[in-house]
């Protein structure tokens, strides 16, 4: 079996392959082509613009979603952007370019949408087109709509981060341990992460490994770093603190790390707790999958809904065709399609999920349910209105020798620091 870990799924499919399979689906909205009805004069061209400003979690040409689009309105023409050096927010917004639809995480709905004054309430068309938002699962449908302060929902939910624990197999029937099984705690997995970080034969093996920014973001106590209420952070808690000891005692066990998710290749980490994105083919490696490991203080939950979305952008002359668009790709029948391909999906439908990398030969026999063992954390409240928001790097807290309440302190101050400097830039403006 072969595998690598990484933050995207990678589909191996052709876009071909995608579109034809788009027909006979059982989803809500069929992919045979909408024709105009008898009498009525054919819908006239559009083109649409998407612009993908996540393109290393979905990648929409190899994926076919053009194709799939055109099949579905023959009238319309999706053109793709994808974010790059010369095509970042800055240059398209203020060259003008007509941008339609926006790829971007749920997270970045403020820093990146709002700010940049791109958004729109979807209620209008909502309304206009009978859309039911109950199609997605509830908790990622409360983090869509929190992470503004007016609580309105600006994006559908398209593709879905969803973590687990991956584990090589081979390591551990090396080592003589029992393979990890859905529901185990934290400190259990710590005491896998110990016993199998070692030197083996003059090579050096870790036990676990994550991406501390990734874990602390989408935490399972629904924790984030700023105030709610006030303009100012809100790292110094108990709460923080314990997640930080409970992650940071991973890579204070001697000879382990918080070694890069892509040395998984290389054969020689055991564990890995990331978002389930095993991308492609490259090294003899058994692997499998089981839940995240639970907390004590918040038992039988996932992480916090890592979800990123199709937004409707200001820009577009085109709204109502748009959100066609939008809503055909978070469709049980397109849905479907992307997670047979192992890319997760926010829709509540447990026959999607189940679907989860079906089409993928290495996925076969995989324990998917795994994806999806625990609920998400619920969603935190909306910010207050008229807050200031600032981009939080997690990883920080990894890299000093201080204690954990040093640590959390002196990020506050940072944090602290860095809010009063986005409120004079605003200011300025």
């Amino acid at each position: 079996m072969t595998f690598k870990w990484g933050k995207a799924a990678v589909c191996f499919l052709t876009s071909a392959a995608l579109v034809s399979g788009c027909g006979g689906g059982e989803g809500k909205t069929s992919s045979q082509g909408e024709s105009a009805p008898k009498g009525a004069e054919p819908a006239k061209p559009v083109t649409l613009t998407l612009y993908n400003a996540q393109p290393g979690a979905v990648d929409f040409e190899k994926l076919g979603i053009a194709e799939a689009v055109k099949q579905k309105f023959p009238h319309i023409t999706l053109q793709l952007l994808k974010r790059e050096k010369g095509m970042e927010y800055a240059d398209w917004v203020t060259g003008k370019t007509p941008v339609d639809i926006i790829y971007e995480s749920t997270a970045f709905t403020v820093s990146s949408i709002k700010t940049n004054g791109l958004h729109v309430d979807l209620q209008e068309q909502i309304k206009l087109n009978g859309f039911k938002t109950d199609v997605f699962e509830p908790n990622v449908l409360a983090h869509a709509m929190s992470t503004n302060s007016e609580g309105k929902l600006y994006g559908l939910p398209f593709t879905m981060n969803r973590y687990a624990l991956f584990y090589n197999k081979g390591l551990f029937d090396r080592f003589g341990a029992a393979y990890p099984k859905d529901g185990l705690t934290w400190d259990q997995v710590y005491d896998l992460a110990k016993k199998l970080t070692r030197t083996d034969a003059g090579a050096k093996y870790y036990g676990f490994t994550a991406l501390p920014n990734n874990i602390m973001l989408n935490n399972q106590l629904s924790l984030g770093p700023l105030d709610l209420k006030e303009d100012k952070a809100a790292m110094n808690t108990d709460g923080w603190k314990l997640l930080l000891d409970n992650l940071r005692r991973f890579g204070e066990i001697p000879n382990n790390a918080f070694v890069p998710v892509t040395d998984s290749v290389k054969g020689t980490v055991a564990m890995i707790l990331d978002s389930g994105s095993i991308s492609q083919a490259g090294s003899d490696i058994e692997w499998d999958l089981a839940s995240v490991p639970e907390l004590p203080q918040k038992p039988k939950t996932g992480f916090k809904p890592a979800s990123l979305s199709l937004f409707l952008a200001s820009t577009s002359a085109h709204k109502e065709e748009a959100f066609k668009v939008m809503a055909f790709l978070v469709s049980s029948e397109m849905q479907t399609k992307l997670t047979r391909q192992a890319i997760g999906t926010p829709l509540a439908d447990p026959g999607v999920r189940k679907s989860f990398g079906q089409d993928l030969p290495q996925w076969k026999g995989k324990n998917v349910q795994a994806l999806y063992y625990y609920p998400d954390a619920p969603a935190l409240p909306p910010r207050a209105d008229q807050l200031t928001n600032v981009s939080v790097n997690f990883s920080k807290l990894f890299t000093s020798t201080n204690d954990s309440n040093t640590i959390l302190r002196d990020f506050d101050d940072e944090i602290n620091k860095a809010i009063q400097t986005e409120k004079a830039k605003l200011q300025a403006k």
